[in-house]
Protein backbone atom coordinates (compact mmCIF):
# COMPACT_ATOMS: atom_id res chain seq x y z
CA UNK A 1 0.00 0.00 0.00
CA UNK A 2 1.17 3.88 -0.86
CA UNK A 3 0.84 6.54 1.51
CA UNK A 4 -2.34 8.49 1.47
CA UNK A 5 -2.25 12.11 0.52
CA UNK A 6 -5.26 14.75 1.77
CA UNK A 7 -6.10 18.27 1.06
CA UNK A 8 -7.91 19.62 3.56
CA UNK A 9 -9.16 23.39 5.17
CA UNK A 10 -7.73 24.12 8.27
CA UNK A 11 -9.66 26.97 11.09
CA UNK A 12 -8.20 29.92 8.96
CA UNK A 13 -10.20 28.69 5.67
CA UNK A 14 -6.56 27.80 3.91
CA UNK A 15 -5.31 24.95 1.92
CA UNK A 16 -3.48 22.60 3.69
CA UNK A 17 -2.13 18.52 2.35
CA UNK A 18 -0.87 16.22 4.79
CA UNK A 19 0.69 12.63 4.05
CA UNK A 20 0.01 9.47 6.01
CA UNK A 21 1.85 5.82 6.14
CA UNK A 22 -0.30 2.97 5.64
CA UNK A 23 0.00 2.58 9.87
CA UNK A 24 -2.22 5.76 10.09
CA UNK A 25 1.49 7.68 10.97
CA UNK A 26 1.49 11.15 9.64
CA UNK A 27 4.83 11.36 7.75
CA UNK A 28 4.13 14.74 6.14
CA UNK A 29 2.40 18.30 6.04
CA UNK A 30 2.15 21.62 4.87
CA UNK A 31 4.15 24.18 6.38
CA UNK A 32 1.95 27.01 6.09
CA UNK A 33 -1.92 27.50 4.15
CA UNK A 34 -2.84 28.76 0.90
CA UNK A 35 -5.79 30.43 -0.50
CA UNK A 36 -5.97 28.26 -3.81
CA UNK A 37 -6.24 24.67 -3.67
CA UNK A 38 -4.12 24.94 -6.76
CA UNK A 39 -1.16 26.20 -4.98
CA UNK A 40 -1.08 23.37 -2.11
CA UNK A 41 -1.07 20.84 -5.10
CA UNK A 42 1.60 22.49 -6.39
CA UNK A 43 3.90 22.74 -2.54
CA UNK A 44 2.53 19.05 -2.09
CA UNK A 45 3.92 17.44 -5.53
CA UNK A 46 6.99 19.30 -4.95
CA UNK A 47 7.10 17.22 -1.99
CA UNK A 48 6.71 14.29 -3.53
CA UNK A 49 2.78 14.06 -4.39
CA UNK A 50 1.67 12.31 -7.71
CA UNK A 51 -1.36 11.11 -8.71
CA UNK A 52 -2.07 8.19 -11.39
CA UNK A 53 -3.05 10.88 -13.94
CA UNK A 54 0.08 12.93 -12.81
CA UNK A 55 2.62 9.85 -13.55
CA UNK A 56 0.76 9.38 -17.00
CA UNK A 57 0.83 13.07 -17.68
CA UNK A 58 4.55 12.75 -17.16
CA UNK A 59 5.61 9.43 -19.20
CA UNK A 60 3.34 10.69 -22.04
CA UNK A 61 5.48 14.42 -22.07
CA UNK A 62 9.16 12.34 -21.80
CA UNK A 63 7.75 10.09 -24.40
CA UNK A 64 6.81 13.25 -26.55
CA UNK A 65 10.69 14.75 -25.83
CA UNK A 66 11.78 11.38 -27.51
CA UNK A 67 9.89 11.14 -30.20
CA UNK A 68 10.71 14.46 -30.86
CA UNK A 69 14.51 14.04 -30.68
CA UNK A 70 14.29 10.34 -32.55
CA UNK A 71 12.21 12.21 -35.74
CA UNK A 72 15.14 15.02 -35.63
CA UNK A 73 17.96 12.15 -35.78
CA UNK A 74 15.49 10.56 -38.80
CA UNK A 75 15.38 13.79 -40.53
CA UNK A 76 19.80 13.43 -40.26
CA UNK A 77 20.74 10.12 -40.63
CA UNK A 78 17.12 8.31 -42.00
CA UNK A 79 16.51 6.22 -38.61
CA UNK A 80 14.45 6.40 -35.84
CA UNK A 81 12.91 4.52 -32.97
CA UNK A 82 14.67 1.27 -30.61
CA UNK A 83 18.01 0.42 -30.60
CA UNK A 84 18.52 2.80 -33.80
CA UNK A 85 17.32 5.71 -31.81
CA UNK A 86 20.12 4.89 -28.91
CA UNK A 87 22.37 4.40 -31.64
CA UNK A 88 22.01 7.82 -33.38
CA UNK A 89 22.71 9.28 -29.67
CA UNK A 90 26.29 7.87 -30.31
CA UNK A 91 26.64 8.97 -33.82
CA UNK A 92 25.71 12.22 -32.84
CA UNK A 93 28.89 12.07 -30.06
CA UNK A 94 31.72 10.44 -32.46
CA UNK A 95 31.02 13.51 -34.88
CA UNK A 96 31.14 16.34 -32.30
CA UNK A 97 34.52 14.67 -31.27
CA UNK A 98 36.01 13.90 -34.24
CA UNK A 99 34.90 17.53 -35.09
CA UNK A 100 36.87 18.64 -32.20
CA UNK A 101 39.87 16.82 -32.48
CA UNK A 102 40.26 17.78 -36.26
CA UNK A 103 40.09 21.81 -35.25
CA UNK A 104 42.70 21.39 -32.88
CA UNK A 105 44.64 19.05 -35.47
CA UNK A 106 44.43 21.85 -37.68
CA UNK A 107 45.53 24.22 -35.24
CA UNK A 108 48.90 22.36 -34.89
CA UNK A 109 49.26 22.35 -37.83
CA UNK A 110 49.09 25.71 -38.53
CA UNK A 111 51.59 26.49 -35.98
CA UNK A 112 53.82 24.11 -37.48
CA UNK A 113 53.72 25.43 -40.29
CA UNK A 114 54.55 29.22 -39.17
CA UNK A 115 57.43 27.92 -37.13
CA UNK A 116 59.02 26.16 -40.55
CA UNK A 117 57.97 29.69 -42.77
CA UNK A 118 60.14 31.47 -39.55
CA UNK A 119 62.96 29.20 -39.80
CA UNK A 120 63.61 29.30 -43.99
CA UNK A 121 63.32 32.75 -43.28
CA UNK A 122 66.41 32.86 -40.49
CA UNK A 123 68.16 30.67 -42.83
CA UNK A 124 68.22 32.68 -46.14
CA UNK A 125 68.69 35.53 -43.79
CA UNK A 126 72.19 33.88 -42.51
CA UNK A 127 73.05 32.73 -45.87
CA UNK A 128 73.19 36.34 -47.13
CA UNK A 129 74.88 37.65 -44.51
CA UNK A 130 77.51 34.63 -44.73
CA UNK A 131 77.66 35.05 -48.44
CA UNK A 132 77.90 39.26 -48.32
CA UNK A 133 75.06 39.64 -50.65
CA UNK A 134 76.05 43.69 -51.80
CA UNK A 135 72.37 44.64 -50.98
CA UNK A 136 73.06 43.71 -47.05
CA UNK A 137 76.48 45.03 -46.98
CA UNK A 138 77.66 48.26 -45.47
CA UNK A 139 80.36 50.51 -45.77
CA UNK A 140 83.68 49.05 -44.64
CA UNK A 141 84.48 47.90 -40.90
CA UNK A 142 86.74 50.48 -39.87
CA UNK A 143 83.39 53.05 -40.81
CA UNK A 144 81.22 50.97 -38.69
CA UNK A 145 82.93 52.49 -35.90
CA UNK A 146 81.40 55.98 -37.16
CA UNK A 147 78.61 55.46 -38.06
CA UNK A 148 76.21 57.60 -35.40
CA UNK A 149 72.86 56.48 -37.34
CA UNK A 150 72.17 53.90 -40.07
CA UNK A 151 69.76 51.90 -41.59
CA UNK A 152 68.59 50.35 -44.85
CA UNK A 153 65.29 52.10 -46.39
CA UNK A 154 63.06 52.01 -49.43
CA UNK A 155 62.79 55.28 -50.85
CA UNK A 156 59.80 56.32 -52.64
CA UNK A 157 61.07 58.73 -54.89
CA UNK A 158 63.98 56.57 -56.25
CA UNK A 159 64.42 52.36 -56.97
CA UNK A 160 67.70 51.64 -55.02
CA UNK A 161 67.86 51.60 -51.32
CA UNK A 162 70.27 53.69 -49.45
CA UNK A 163 71.96 53.77 -45.55
CA UNK A 164 70.91 56.54 -43.72
CA UNK A 165 72.94 59.02 -41.50
CA UNK A 166 72.11 60.70 -38.66
CA UNK A 167 69.94 63.90 -38.97
CA UNK A 168 71.56 67.76 -39.76
CA UNK A 169 68.98 70.04 -38.11
CA UNK A 170 68.22 73.60 -38.69
CA UNK A 171 66.97 76.32 -36.58
CA UNK A 172 63.32 77.74 -37.69
CA UNK A 173 63.39 79.79 -41.32
CA UNK A 174 67.30 79.41 -41.44
CA UNK A 175 69.70 77.28 -44.04
CA UNK A 176 72.43 78.23 -42.45
CA UNK A 177 74.64 75.42 -40.25
CA UNK A 178 75.02 75.82 -37.08
CA UNK A 179 78.32 74.80 -35.12
CA UNK A 180 76.60 71.45 -33.71
CA UNK A 181 75.90 70.57 -37.39
CA UNK A 182 79.20 71.12 -38.68
CA UNK A 183 80.94 68.74 -36.04
CA UNK A 184 78.51 65.93 -37.01
CA UNK A 185 78.60 66.86 -40.23
CA UNK A 186 82.76 66.74 -39.99
CA UNK A 187 82.43 62.92 -39.12
CA UNK A 188 80.71 62.30 -41.95
CA UNK A 189 82.85 63.31 -44.27
CA UNK A 190 85.52 61.37 -42.43
CA UNK A 191 83.25 58.24 -43.33
CA UNK A 192 83.33 59.33 -47.55
CA UNK A 193 87.09 60.13 -47.53
CA UNK A 194 87.16 56.36 -46.40
CA UNK A 195 84.44 55.26 -48.89
CA UNK A 196 85.67 57.18 -52.11
CA UNK A 197 82.97 54.56 -54.38
CA UNK A 198 79.86 56.19 -53.00
CA UNK A 199 77.54 58.72 -53.67
CA UNK A 200 75.35 60.77 -51.40
CA UNK A 201 72.30 62.75 -51.83
CA UNK A 202 71.01 65.24 -49.19
CA UNK A 203 67.32 65.50 -48.22
CA UNK A 204 66.00 68.44 -46.95
CA UNK A 205 62.87 68.88 -44.95
CA UNK A 206 60.87 72.15 -43.15
CA UNK A 207 58.71 72.35 -40.42
CA UNK A 208 54.76 72.57 -41.15
CA UNK A 209 54.19 76.06 -41.44
CA UNK A 210 54.63 78.05 -43.73
CA UNK A 211 53.19 77.76 -47.74
CA UNK A 212 53.80 74.97 -49.97
CA UNK A 213 56.02 76.83 -51.94
CA UNK A 214 58.10 78.08 -49.08
CA UNK A 215 58.84 75.52 -47.49
CA UNK A 216 59.87 73.83 -51.05
CA UNK A 217 62.55 76.49 -51.55
CA UNK A 218 63.62 76.01 -47.92
CA UNK A 219 63.88 72.35 -47.79
CA UNK A 220 66.53 72.63 -51.36
CA UNK A 221 68.69 75.37 -49.65
CA UNK A 222 69.30 73.58 -46.28
CA UNK A 223 70.27 70.45 -48.74
CA UNK A 224 72.14 72.22 -50.59
CA UNK A 225 74.12 73.95 -47.39
CA UNK A 226 75.43 70.51 -46.81
CA UNK A 227 76.39 70.05 -50.32
CA UNK A 228 78.65 73.16 -49.73
CA UNK A 229 79.48 72.39 -47.09
CA UNK A 230 80.97 68.45 -47.85
CA UNK A 231 82.23 70.28 -51.11
CA UNK A 232 84.56 72.37 -48.91
CA UNK A 233 85.81 69.32 -46.83
CA UNK A 234 86.84 67.49 -49.19
CA UNK A 235 84.43 65.38 -51.39
CA UNK A 236 84.20 65.51 -54.89
CA UNK A 237 80.77 67.74 -56.27
CA UNK A 238 79.66 64.44 -58.57
CA UNK A 239 79.38 62.95 -56.26
CA UNK A 240 76.53 64.87 -54.35
CA UNK A 241 73.16 65.48 -55.61
CA UNK A 242 70.05 67.26 -53.52
CA UNK A 243 66.39 66.92 -53.14
CA UNK A 244 63.92 68.92 -51.35
CA UNK A 245 60.67 67.49 -50.01
CA UNK A 246 59.26 70.59 -47.95
CA UNK A 247 56.93 70.10 -45.49
CA UNK A 248 56.00 66.78 -46.67
CA UNK A 249 57.35 63.63 -45.03
CA UNK A 250 57.77 64.56 -41.43
CA UNK A 251 59.68 62.58 -39.27
CA UNK A 252 57.07 63.79 -36.82
CA UNK A 253 53.28 65.06 -36.86
CA UNK A 254 53.01 68.43 -35.91
CA UNK A 255 49.87 69.31 -33.73
CA UNK A 256 50.29 72.84 -33.62
CA UNK A 257 52.26 73.99 -37.03
CA UNK A 258 52.57 77.91 -35.40
CA UNK A 259 54.42 76.19 -32.12
CA UNK A 260 58.37 76.07 -34.22
CA UNK A 261 59.99 75.09 -30.13
CA UNK A 262 58.17 72.01 -30.43
CA UNK A 263 59.99 68.32 -30.54
CA UNK A 264 57.98 67.84 -33.43
CA UNK A 265 58.68 70.79 -34.98
CA UNK A 266 62.22 70.50 -34.44
CA UNK A 267 62.86 67.23 -35.56
CA UNK A 268 61.28 68.05 -38.83
CA UNK A 269 63.50 71.13 -39.58
CA UNK A 270 66.13 68.57 -41.04
CA UNK A 271 68.59 67.09 -43.82
CA UNK A 272 68.77 63.69 -44.26
CA UNK A 273 72.27 62.48 -45.24
CA UNK A 274 71.92 59.61 -47.48
CA UNK A 275 74.39 57.18 -49.52
CA UNK A 276 72.93 54.83 -52.31
CA UNK A 277 74.53 51.75 -52.06
CA UNK A 278 75.01 50.42 -55.90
Amino acid sequence: MSDKWEFYKDNQGQWRWRRTAPNGNIVGAATEGYVNKADCEGNARRNGWETEEMIEEDKAEEKAQINAKANDLYEKHGFKGGSEFAAGFEVERVREMRYRVSHHNMQRNLMVTIVILLCVIIVIMLFNVMKGDPKTTTLSDKSMSDLKVMMLVLDPKVDEEVIVFGDTHFDYDKSSLTPEAKVLLDADVQILKNNPSVEIRMAGYTSALGSEEINQALSEKRANAVREYMIEKGIAPERITVIGYGRTKPALYEMDPYDTDSKEAQANMRVLFEINVK
